[in-house]
């Protein structure tokens, strides 16, 4: 689970990702939430102590379990966090405020991208050089399952995730990874793209094993990527 998402351009906790961080069960974090609640309503008096922060709640699946998440905005979950102590809750509370700021970066990196001329034609390349890959993992899926392959469509997924840990980018919920990132990553992403895309075209056509073909693509990104680190 990724620590934080963006929903409705605001950013979010979800309660079930804090309990499993913290280590505590769902119900016990509820809890205090709803306490927190309590307690802010009854220190705030009209205009004497206005709402500053966001709580909303919304059902979710996990692990095909339903469940009632609270997501919470950076400021209600500082309060909440103050209420774990400990060593462990400290360490996850700097993780949680760090990644609450670099999702912030990232919709601030993205907003600006959008009036950035060169940025855009950066991007619109890397557009068309996506549209490329999919085509060969289109191809590549239907090379895995007529070997056998019962989820061979999840390696447009996965094919993807190995080119951005291979460069080194996390991929978040919202906003799009692609639609934050400079020029510079932009570049890089298009060039382990072209890459991925023509090695996988190169090992069907030597009628490697599927299996082998993913990993062996996986292996040629992060040789990409540290060459490119030394330069």
């Amino acid at each position: 689970m990724d620590l934080v998402e963006v929903k409705n351009k605001e950013i979010y906790c979800d309660s079930l990702m804090v309990s499993r961080r913290f280590e505590q069960k769902h119900a016990y974090v509820v809890n205090n939430i709803k306490k927190l609640l309590s307690d802010l309503d009854n220190i705030r008096v009209g205009s004497t102590h206005p709402k500053k922060y966001t709580m909303i709640t919304e059902e979710r699946e996990y692990r095909g379990r339903g469940y009632t998440a609270y997501l919470m905005d950076r400021e209600f979950f500082s309060l909440l966090a103050g209420r774990f102590k400990g060593e462990k809750a400290l360490i996850w509370q700097i993780k949680f405020n760090e990644a609450f700021y670099e999702m912030e970066d990232k919709i601030l990196s993205s907003n600006e991208n959008e009036s950035d001329k060169e940025w855009i034609s950066t991007r619109n390349k890397a557009k068309i050089g996506r549209r490329a890959e999919t085509d060969t993992i289109k191809k590549f899926v239907t090379y895995a399952t007529n070997q056998g392959s019962k989820s061979a469509k999840f390696y447009y997924k996965h094919i993807t995730n190995a080119t951005y840990e291979a460069l080194g980018f996390i991929a978040q919920k919202q906003p799009k990874l692609r639609e934050s990132m400079n020029i510079y990553e932009v570049s890089q992403l298009i060039l382990a793209e072209k890459l991925a895309k023509n090695k996988i075209k190169e090992y069907m056509d030597l009628g490697r094993h599927y299996k082998d073909i993913y990993n062996s693509v996986k292996s040629d990104l992060i040789t990409f990527s540290d060459a490119m680190r030394i330069k």
